[in-house]
């Protein structure tokens, strides 16, 4: 099954770019289960307007819209089995080509970084 992983260096105030756009999954088909991971490699205090927030949306629907993204844990491997690191798991739902949208932003006044695994089911 395809996964999209890495991590993403993001200076104080900055956002990624949609991990999705130039790769073969920017649109997906209807019935495309996708699982997102995401933690912070450091501190996030959870305190609006000085963490690491995330955006994940297909076509018109919102799953997250400045939606804290959980600390690395210490011990606790980074998997997309590992719920504490899951922060979404939706199927596509729209009847032709769905495009899904994930965007970090970092709202802290340095700079960190963000590990990130999305699971895409196999394609109808």
């Amino acid at each position: 099954m395809p996964v999209i992983a890495n991590n993403v260096s993001l200076t104080a105030g900055s956002s990624s770019v949609n991990i999705f756009d130039n790769t073969n999954y920017q649109f997906v088909n209807e019935g495309t289960e996708i699982r997102v991971s995401a933690a912070v490699v450091g501190a996030n205090d959870g305190i609006d307007g000085a963490n690491v927030n995330y955006r994940f949306t297909i076509n018109n629907t919102e799953f997250a819209d400045n939606a804290i993204v959980p600390a690395l844990v210490t011990g606790e491997p980074f998997t997309d089995g590992a719920a504490s690191y899951r922060t979404n798991a939706v199927i596509a739902t729209g009847q032709s080509r769905n495009r899904p949208l994930l965007v970090f932003r970092n709202q802290t006044a340095g700079t960190l970084v963000v590990k990130f695994y999305v699971f895409i089911s196999q394609q109808a």
